[in-house]
């Protein structure tokens, strides 16, 4: 990859990095280019200034045991033979690990809650029937402009939306992850009410394709301000007939604000 005389791609890839989405071998090769590259090691170290003070703000949560026995489980599993044995069967008490880390798991919720997901929608979304190169969104030095941001998930916790809109803006941008159209179907995008007993609002047909927009009725500001969450439910082609969901709920995921 040509990256050394490309600030852009510079920029995107070291957001990348910081965000985790950059991962396996090319997340190894970019380490080795950091080594070498005052530049990039630079963008890095910006990128990570600017999410760092987001974490601060995202309640902790403690993961549940059974992650811990899983981890666990793999971790043993993935252990020669005589290391199995030679294991004591009492845990001594030790600093925590990584995976026990609260702060690590404050900025991967920071992901999950969506809040990074400003960031990620930035460098993954852009507008249809654009030139195929990505660019990141126009991001003053230091922050992103007011905005709405969601991640939707399905019930195993895997991600099936980004979503991004500008505060003074009426379209909402979408990326699907694993969503396959079935025939005579649409997928309907929900804004889930703050107050317990409204019913939701239909925020409108997700695109057949895995990136598009969607028209809001108003600007975020005013569509997005009282809704916390968003939903996807499946629907007869064109959407709901009764103007609330009648499929199944296939994710769910917070909307908030980035401001």
């Amino acid at each position: 990859m040509k990256y050394r005389n490309n600030p852009e791609l510079k920029d995107r890839l070291a957001a990348e990095y910081v965000l985790g989405t950059l991962r396996g071998a090319a997340r190894a090769r970019f380490q080795g280019w950091v080594r070498d590259d005052p530049a990039l090691t630079q963008a890095v170290r910006d990128w990570e200034a600017r999410l760092n003070p987001m974490a601060v703000s995202v309640t902790e949560v403690k993961p549940p045991r059974r992650v811990w026995e899983a981890i666990e489980s793999r971790i043993a599993a993935s252990r020669p033979a005589q290391v199995r044995e030679a294991r004591a069967p009492a845990r001594p008490a030790a600093r925590p690990s990584l995976w026990e880390n609260l702060a690590f798991w404050r900025n991967w919720g920071l992901v999950a809650s969506g809040a990074a997901a400003a960031l990620a929608v930035a460098i993954a979304l852009q507008k249809p029937d654009t030139v195929e190169v990505v660019k990141v969104a126009d991001v003053p030095s230091k922050r992103m402009q007011p905005s709405y941001v969601a991640m939707v998930e399905d019930p195993t916790g895997k991600m099936k939306l980004m979503a991004y809109a500008a505060r003074e803006s009426d379209e909402l941008w979408v990326k699907m992850e694993g969503m396959p159209q079935a025939p005579g179907k649409s997928y309907e995008l929900w804004g889930l009410p703050a107050k317990p007993g409204d019913p939701p609002r239909s925020l409108g047909i997700l695109p057949a394709t895995d990136k598009g927009t969607i028209k809001l009725a108003a600007a975020a500001d005013r569509a997005l301000s009282d809704v916390p969450q968003l939903a996807i439910s499946v629907e007869p082609e064109g959407g709901s007939k009764t103007g609330l969901p009648t499929g199944p709920v296939v994710a769910k995921g917070d909307c908030m604000k980035f401001w």
